[in-house]
């Protein structure tokens, strides 16, 4: 859970400057839902014993008036014994139980909490996705975007096809070195797109387009050379299908300004909002899983 807590916050944090680029309005972070708000699946009867130690305490006076006058092959030492391990036993029992209903109320806050996240994530998101035609900024930027797309050399290529979302609105721009040429990346929800210069000064530039859905992010130690210290960089690979196996093939490399680490962690965070299920979890913004919108339920 706190794992899913830092991604969210680098999620938003990388997508701040967007939004104050296209002056649009973040959705807000899900407010934490206290503890005490979520149900407890234990009820405590027959006070003030509890109703297994009760049940310990009736069974020693049934057996205690059923022996009567008949004398007992146990001594009073050993009978109290008995008495008193029962009602231990029953107090374990218990406390048992009642352990177990808060563990499940707190796997069901953070269960909760998860899902929040989760939705926050994916209308952060959505939000800068979906503001083509309706904010003029976000209009213009995805225009440019779409005008480099089509001078990439891949843009009438299959998968490229599949894709394609006709108005994509880039979700990040930052600054990248490839090699060593200085570029820009532009990040939209299914794309990754790289304009860099072929000559410096002299003009010229190549423009690499990538669907997030065909690469994987892998993320490369920084050079330890004292000469040319260099950050961490990230290489995208692509299946390559055999005869006999399937091998992984480097298909670009680069060094984004924001850290490869938090690059890599943003395109996962794009992945996973692409491929997941919307209506897997529903929940109210009164309190998440512990309001499930269910008709039958209400």
């Amino acid at each position: 859970a706190r794992e899913f807590e830092v991604s969210t916050g680098n999620l938003d944090q990388i997508l701040r400057p967007t939004y104050e680029s296209y002056k649009l309005a973040p959705p807000r972070l899900p407010t934490p839902v206290p503890l005490t708000a979520y149900p407890l699946d234990y009820h405590e009867t027959s006070p003030p014993w509890g109703p297994h130690v009760k049940e310990a305490l009736e069974s020693a006076s049934a057996s205690s008036n059923e022996e009567g006058g008949v004398q007992s092959q146990l001594s009073s030492f050993e009978q109290s014994a008995k008495v008193i391990s029962s009602v231990v036993a029953g107090f374990q029992r218990q406390n048992d139980m009642e352990q177990g209903a808060r563990l499940g109320r707190k796997n069901l806050q953070v269960m909760d909490r998860l899902a929040k996240m989760q939705s926050h994530k994916r209308d952060s998101i959505a939000r800068i996705r979906d503001s083509y035609g309706e904010n003029y900024l976000a209009t213009s930027a995805a225009d440019d975007f779409h005008s480099l797309r089509n001078k990439s050399k891949n843009i009438g290529s299959l998968t490229d096809r599949i894709h394609a979302s006709p108005n994509e609105v880039p979700l990040l721009i930052c600054n990248v070195l490839v090699g060593n040429a200085a570029g820009t990346c532009y990040v939209t929800h299914s794309h990754l797109l790289f304009n860099t210069q072929l000559v410096p000064i002299l003009g010229g530039n190549r423009v690499n387009l990538f669907s997030i859905m065909d690469v994987d992010v892998t993320i490369h130690a920084p050079s330890k050379s004292l000469l040319s210290p260099l950050p961490a960089s990230i290489s995208l690979t692509t299946a390559v299908f055999g005869n006999k196996s399937t091998t992984r093939e480097e298909v670009y490399n680069f060094i984004p300004s924001i850290g490869a680490r938090r690059f890599a962690k943003f395109v996962e965070v794009l992945r996973d909002v692409a491929t997941e299920d919307p209506d897997a979890l529903k929940f109210s913004d009164r309190g998440g899983l512990l309001y499930m919108d269910n008709a039958e339920a209400t």
